[in-house]
């Protein structure tokens, strides 16, 4: 028995379909369904590069975005900085108000401009009108110095440190009396008695002797004691009880006509 061949009717049924659609499609319609995957194909790279463009466009408005929240956080940071600054000027003006009360003194504020480049800062420089040379210099924790020079803008400190000055010294209540001079990066006591001396970590004061120095201000702090057989007088150390070298105002003392800033 013969077996039938299916392949030759399937192929007769594709071309009639296929001729049929020549005749019912138009060729227009033909070139599109073929230029479709060109176009595609062709539309690929514009489409990447797009899309790179728009990637770009965002990277660049980011570093934009994020320059100028790191300009607002310094400039926020200025100001919290200043605040801080005004803060604690504020806070040494307020303490300077508390000494002004000895009596026989007249006084006043000066900003400090610069300080020498020694560690101690044995030199100060204050923005004053109303200086006058050996005029008394405080800060809110104690003595500082007097005054070496001044003209009608500036005036110039020698600190406690400088071996130029010399300064009585007690501790209230009290009749202990010495002198305390100045070494460069320390300072020194003298005439206390060994069996009068001060223990370590004592305070002296000004005890107001000769007048230069208005009583009762806070000098220095002993920091060691040397008692030498056969010596009537104790070996002492001390450091200043102020610390300067961080204050931005500084009080000046004089007995002088007193004077309006």
């Amino acid at each position: 028995m013969t077996r039938f061949d299916l392949r030759w009717p399937v192929l007769a049924v594709f071309a009639i379909i296929l001729i049929t659609l020549l005749y019912r499609v138009p060729a227009s319609a033909w070139l599109t369904l073929g230029m479709g995957q060109v176009l595609d194909v062709l539309h690929a790279p514009v489409q990447q590069m797009q899309s790179w463009s728009l990637w770009l466009e965002d990277r660049g408005q980011l570093q934009a975005d994020n320059e100028r929240l790191r300009l607002r956080v310094q400039q926020q940071a200025a100001i919290v900085q200043q605040a801080r600054a005004l803060g604690e000027e504020n806070r040494q003006l307020r303490e300077l108000l508390q000494i002004t009360h000895i009596e026989g003194f007249h006084w006043h504020v000066a900003k400090v401009l610069g300080r020498s480049p020694d560690t101690m800062s044995q030199r100060l420089i204050l923005q004053t009108a109303h200086a006058s040379e050996d005029d008394v210099i405080v800060s809110s924790e104690g003595l500082v110095g007097l005054v070496a020079s001044a003209d009608q803008q500036h005036a110039v400190v020698r600190t406690i440190l400088d071996a130029s000055v010399s300064v009585p010294v007690t501790v209230p209540g009290t009749a202990l009396a010495g002198l305390v001079r100045g070494q460069g990066d320390s300072l020194e006591v003298d005439f206390l008695l060994r069996e009068q001396v001060p223990e370590a970590g004592s305070v002296l004061y000004t005890s107001g002797a000769g007048g230069m120095f208005p009583p009762g201000l806070a000098v220095a702090r002993i920091v060691q004691v040397e008692t030498i057989p056969g010596q009537v007088f104790a070996h002492v150390t001390a450091a200043p009880a102020a610390h300067w070298q961080r204050d931005n105002w500084l009080a000046i003392a004089n007995r002088g006509t007193v004077v309006d800033e």
